[in-house]
């Protein structure tokens, strides 16, 4: 019966996730001008907007872009695009320095910089989501630090490129996790120290995906350990063999997920501004009961979370998610059924003997990570489980120490939206950051 059960799960979840990754997926609508689905898209989009736009007195930042709610929170604002090697232009925001703060003029001290970077299918809001009190990117501009936050290819802010169209060429979505490891990573850090004339950052956060790219990148690229002074890794996703959220019930079908993907031409997922991503929405707004329902969704993906209140779901979904590959999704759950291990993209047989030379795809040697690591986790992560931290803390190169959270319910959501995140994360692992300032004697 259990078996049973667990199947119908399985393929109840499937078909959830796909259709709404499909109806979120102009590609596959757009030759089809009089299709049934483009016309009830339409005439929602057209019910839907005015209702959303009533709600902006309620939650104004569910509508404001990131830059806009860094500069209403009184902090000043550096918006930054990077071209990666391979041609995707990347949106960097930065926060040179704190709200009660003002830049050196005088030219005796120099910030230094961080840089962070979000999870799969999000953006730098992550970093922003909470009170500025309680949100590391603020945090850390208030303590003397030069704030970069990064946004991996495909999101809303990094939705470019030098020749590709991200809404007629398909070229664009053909990325995974291995992309933004070998191209996003190192031309944004390279970037970063380019602009403020330093040689290292002084820390790296990364929160799960965030993770995930910068031990890709460390791994083949040993001057990326030499340009951070220290890695803190928040709910680090590496290996997700023990996975235990809503995405194990679609790893089984991850195959012919890849089949239907190729076969409708289906590249960008989870789109901001999709019609079901619209639609939830509107349904957490409306009510009581679809607030918990869409809290419900968050839950089955992030984990549960006690300390969650009701309007953040309405000011987390203008946001999140914020579009991808199919790729990207297709490497998690590549990734789960592989077990312990941590792998490149699977590309079948044929691709990975053209990319690889090899017919499976091969496994990143996570012992060539010789930036000093620590890794932030809790017991209630359903993405980073206590089993996978621990076989990711036996393989990192150089992993200096490890801190779990000091709160048995806490969550991966809780990284973003925990109103005590300051008091349990932010607070104990700025005490392993070096100062945030350089003298310039030290650096001419």
């Amino acid at each position: 019966m259990k078996g049973a059960s667990t199947f119908f799960q399985s393929v109840a979840s499937f078909v959830i996730v796909y259709c709404f990754l499909t109806l979120d997926t102009r590609t596959v609508l757009s030759p089809f001008v009089n299709n049934p689905f483009t016309q009830i898209k339409e005439l929602f989009q057209h019910i839907l907007q005015p209702r959303l736009e009533r709600c902006v007195i309620q939650e104004p930042e569910s509508f404001m872009t990131t830059p806009e709610i860094i500069v209403s929170r009184g902090y000043p604002l550096e918006i930054h695009h990077v071209v990666t090697d391979d041609g995707y232009i990347l949106e960097l925001h930065r926060i040179p320095f704190g709200r009660r703060d003002t830049r050196f003029e005088n030219g005796t001290l120099q910030r230094k910089p961080v840089f962070l970077l979000h999870g799969m299918m999000a953006t730098d809001h992550f970093w922003l989501f909470s009170s500025s009190n309680n949100s590391l990117a603020y945090i850390l501009a208030d303590h003397g630090f030069d704030v970069w936050l990064g946004n991996t290819r495909g999101n809303m802010y990094s939705r470019r490129h030098i020749s590709l169209d991200p809404n007629t060429d398909k070229e664009f979505w053909n990325y995974s996790w291995d992309e933004m490891g070998q191209y996003d990573v190192p031309s944004s850090i390279d970037y970063v120290l380019n602009v403020t004339r330093q040689e290292k950052l002084a820390a790296y956060f990364g929160y799960s995906l965030g993770c995930s790219v910068f031990f890709m990148s460390a791994s083949q690229y040993p001057r990326i350990n030499d340009q951070v002074e220290v890695m803190i890794g928040l709910g680090p996703t590496v290996s997700v063999a023990h996975l235990n959220n809503f995405f194990r019930f679609l790893a089984p079908f991850v195959k012919p997920y890849q089949f239907l993907q190729q076969w409708l031409g289906i590249g960008e997922v989870h789109r901001n501004d999709g019609f079901l991503h619209q639609m939830t929405r509107l349904i957490g707004e409306t009510s009581h009961f679809g607030a918990a329902i869409g809290r419900h969704v968050l839950f089955q993906i992030f984990g549960y979370s006690e300390f969650y209140h009701e309007n953040d779901v309405f000011r987390f979904a203008g946001h999140y998610p914020a579009g991808g590959s199919a790729n990207s999704l297709a490497h998690l759950l590549q990734n789960y059924n592989s077990g312990e291990s941590f792998l490149h993209f699977d590309h079948g047989p044929d691709g990975n003997m053209e990319r690889y030379g090899t017919i499976h795809p091969p496994e990143y040697n996570l012992t060539r990570v010789t930036a000093p690591v620590y890794l932030v986790h809790a017991d209630n992560d359903p993405f980073a489980t206590v089993e996978d931290v621990s076989w990711l803390m036996a393989r990192l190169g150089n992993l200096k120490g490890t801190m779990k959270v000091d709160s048995p319910t806490f969550s991966h959501g809780d990284f973003i939206w925990s109103p005590r995140l300051a008091e349990l994360v932010h607070v104990p692992v700025i005490d392993l950051l070096p100062t945030p300032f350089i003298y310039q004697q030290d650096y001419i």
